[in-house]
């Protein structure tokens, strides 16, 4: 029994250190503090590779989407937002981790725009 629990941990922590898939609330906060969109990134990473995608809702009720294209070094998070559909070009954030881990924060600049995105993992 203790060999079948110890050998099951080993292969979870071997498969989270290889692959990783989560939800993230995210929002989009303007450089004024308002919040300006709301919705989920949907994200893989694998070693320290980060990938996926975001669908996310406007304040006027438009949908935004893009794709998310980086890496995670550190705990630390540098990822390209690409194709957004709202016409932003050039966008990457940089987010680090709260002291409890689970929601992470950081600016975004997109050319000489900048705004906040905060993710909160579900």
């Amino acid at each position: 029994m203790i060999k079948l629990a110890f050998t099951t941990a080993v292969a979870v922590v071997a498969f989270s250190a290889s692959a990783f898939a989560a939800t993230f609330s995210v929002t989009e906060i303007s450089s004024s503090g308002i919040k300006r969109a709301n919705g989920t990134w949907t994200v893989s990473t694998d070693g320290g590779k980060v990938s996926g995608k975001a669908d996310l809702q406007l304040d006027n009720g438009s949908p935004v989407t893009y794709k998310l294209d980086g890496k995670v070094e550190g705990g630390a998070y540098t990822v390209n937002l690409v194709d957004r559909t709202d016409g932003k070009k050039d966008c990457v954030w940089t987010g680090k981790a709260n002291d409890k881990g689970n929601v992470f924060e950081g600016p975004v600049a997109c050319g000489s725009e900048k705004f906040v995105i905060r993710a909160g993992v579900q």
